[in-house]
């Protein structure tokens, strides 16, 4: 499996704290069958908003680490920013941390968001040539109410949809599992991630919403999510 979304990075936001927590929580991923991490260190004001520079060093000392430690794992660049307007200037200037240094971008939203905002902000940066991936969509009620039809509305434009692993088998709650269920139903959905803060209670854990997935959906979808497929098409 391929994790699109972790905070697996030592100390760089409110994710793992040191290089030994970020083993740890590779070991877990190994696992759980995750193969490939995507790391994603929040860009937000109040959590850290480290630069290329800094990130690249943090995953070159975790690969580094990881592989002393025989852990088979391969860990990708990332970053998962919160969209704000002054954000565009580095997507203007070619600053932005994308996915495994594709056009795909990770971008999360304050809770609150509505509809027109995340809109707003999907045409701005398809307008700068990248693709948004929104992250954990299941969090921002204003896009998941009548429907879904504001996720509906995003996917049309080009962006993609993330979902965390945790939601899909229940672990933020039944309500929430619903809503996930309904996208996932509807084909809605285009990548699973963790968004794993921690070795304890936000762990890299994608096994058993892998074995769900299977039991509901049919192959080729469960694979589609599952491998990060949607990156590579």
């Amino acid at each position: 499996m391929v994790d699109v979304h972790s905070h697996i990075l030592p100390a760089l936001d409110d994710g793992s704290k040191n290089m030994e927590e970020s083993l740890e929580m590779l070991r877990i991923a190994c696992d759980e069958g995750i193969r490939t991490m995507i790391a994603t260190p929040h860009n937000m004001p109040g959590k850290g908003c480290p630069d290329r520079e800094k990130v690249e060093k943090r995953l070159s000392d975790l690969r580094t680490a990881a592989a002393a430690a025989g852990i088979d794992i391969e860990i990708l660049l990332g970053t998962e920013y919160y969209y704000r307007s002054d954000i565009l200037e580095e997507f203007e200037e070619g600053r932005v941390i994308t996915m495994n240094d594709t056009r795909y971008v990770l971008i999360e939203f304050d809770p609150g968001v509505n509809r027109t905002y995340a809109k707003n902000a999907v045409r701005e940066i398809m307008a700068l040539d990248y693709r948004p991936v929104i992250a954990h969509v299941e969090r921002y009620p204003a896009l998941m109410e009548r429907k879904a039809e504001a996720v509906k509305e995003l996917r049309t434009m080009g962006a993609l949809i993330q979902v965390n692993a945790g939601s899909v088998i229940g672990n933020i709650g039944f309500k929430v599992k619903q809503s996930v269920k309904y996208l996932l139903q509807n084909g809605l959905v285009d990548l699973i991630g963790s968004d794993a803060h921690s070795s304890r209670h936000r762990a890299p854990r994608m096994k058993e919403c892998a074995k769900y997935l299977r039991k509901k959906y049919n192959e080729d979808y469960c694979e589609h999510l599952l491998n990060a497929a949607a990156l590579y098409e």
